[in-house]
């Protein structure tokens, strides 16, 4: 007796921009839930809405694949409820100007994202102006950014991210000389989500004050409430070779071990 079992594997459609779509905005309206829009290595011209679709908007690289926004508005906007299924990675987002609001204020010159939780890795946010949020502003969301870099967006003093009434969490993100602040509270420059209580981390050696899931996600032990200095975090011992807290006859087998020249 033969018996014949068939799996069937749906997976979502690649549309290329610009083989498939003249545009990154043509591609996301052509795309349904579980695409990808992919842009090609070169410079693509927003701006993009992702009209609350459950897709990815991919860049070949980011270091080679530009979204250019324009001074009128915001580069990338989501403001139809997407979800953390909705993904933006590897591009470099520049250029936008933000997104005008009730009051003439702009906001988000790079992503603006209201009501919205999406997914944003190894993304580059460079060179856009807002007069809040230059890089992102985000309100009523939880988004996730993680390998993210910013860099020379300028706006009205209120860091690269302005958060209302959100809560993201932020991974291996790097802020050139920019910050986190939100919108109804005091500006912070390290943060991991907007609302939460703040502690102090304790990495190895090392102390940070930040949030309980920026220090979990880092394999930290989180104080609440705590500061640096305070006394939660060991103090260094730089003879403690292999960091179990004591200095014992394994630390001088290991300096023994690595007797002689370090690899340059």
């Amino acid at each position: 007796m033969l018996i014949t079992s068939l799996v069937l594997t749906v997976s979502g459609a690649i549309i290329n921009v610009p083989g498939d779509a003249p545009d990154p905005q043509a591609g996301v309206d052509l795309a349904a839930p579980g695409d990808t829009v992919l842009l090609s290595v070169g410079i693509h011209h927003g701006p993009v809405d992702l009209r609350g679709k459950a897709i990815t908007l991919r860049g070949d690289s980011a270091e080679h694949t530009l979204l250019l926004g324009t001074e009128s508005s915001s580069v990338i906007c989501l403001i139809s409820g997407e979800t953390n299924k909705t993904t933006i990675s590897d591009l470099t987002i520049a250029g936008g100007g933000g997104t005008w609001s009730e009051g003439g204020i702009r906001r988000g010159g790079g992503l603006c994202l209201d009501h919205a939780s999406p997914t944003i890795s190894r993304c580059i946010i460079v060179g856009n102006q807002a007069d809040v949020g230059p890089a992102i502003w985000m309100s009523h969301g939880q988004p996730l950014l993680a390998d993210c870099w910013f860099h020379g967006n300028e706006g009205g003093g209120s860091g690269a991210i302005t958060c209302h009434e959100s809560s993201p969490r932020l991974l291996r993100c790097g802020f050139h000389g920019e910050g986190i602040g939100w919108w109804d509270g005091p500006v912070v420059s390290i943060r991991a989500d907007c609302d939460a209580p703040g502690g102090a981390c304790c990495l190895g050696e090392f102390c940070v004050q930040t949030t309980s899931l920026a220090c979990l996600d880092a394999g930290g032990y989180w104080h609440e409430d705590a500061a640096c200095g305070s006394g939660v975090c060991p103090q260094p011992c730089p003879s403690d070779v292999n960091h179990d807290r004591r200095v014992n006859l394994t630390d001088l087998l290991r300096v023994l071990e690595a007797w002689g020249l370090c690899s340059p």
